[in-house]
């Protein structure tokens, strides 16, 4: 590979039917609506889902809880805390920042220490979001981690 160019490893579509599907069944047990998008590495859409009934917003606050998990590799959960430890700059400047969702419900999928994707819900209660989104990240691990063929 030349020098000046980089390779990132990244989830496919197949992979991530399977988070979708993993976070849908998660919802239907919860008996919660949500919307869910599944991002590549490079922050593209490959997978989305609104359910029935799910709120028309949550699309959005889906995919950029999506977009935060796989930009900065870390649980979106996580920035409430972050953001308690950061100057006044830091916790006023970044949630006015697009794209951003500072809260429960986006988790990066980790794959040998790099994000290769991330999953978005929203439309329940910020921890049945995140409940949904980890069992997406657990059904993509188990695969990632299976062995080959």
């Amino acid at each position: 590979m030349k020098p000046s160019l980089r390779r990132i490893d990244s989830i496919n579509l197949a992979l991530a039917m399977h988070a979708l599907q993993a976070a849908l069944d998660q919802a239907t047990a919860l008996s919660v609506r949500v919307s869910i998008a599944v991002v590549d590495a490079a922050g593209l859409p490959i997978h989305t889902a609104h359910m029935d009934g799910a709120p028309l917003q949550c699309r959005d606050i889906a995919l950029n809880k999506a977009l935060t998990a796989v930009g900065f590799g870390v649980p979106t959960r996580v920035w409430e805390e972050r953001l308690a430890k950061a100057s006044d700059a830091v916790r006023q400047g970044l949630p006015l920042q697009p794209r951003m969702a500072l809260f429960g419900g986006g988790e990066p999928f980790l794959f040998e220490g790099a994000a290769v994707g991330a999953i978005g819900i929203s439309g329940a209660a910020e921890q049945e979001d995140e409940q949904c989104a980890q069992a997406a990240v657990r059904a993509v691990l188990a695969l990632l981690d299976a062995p080959s063929a």
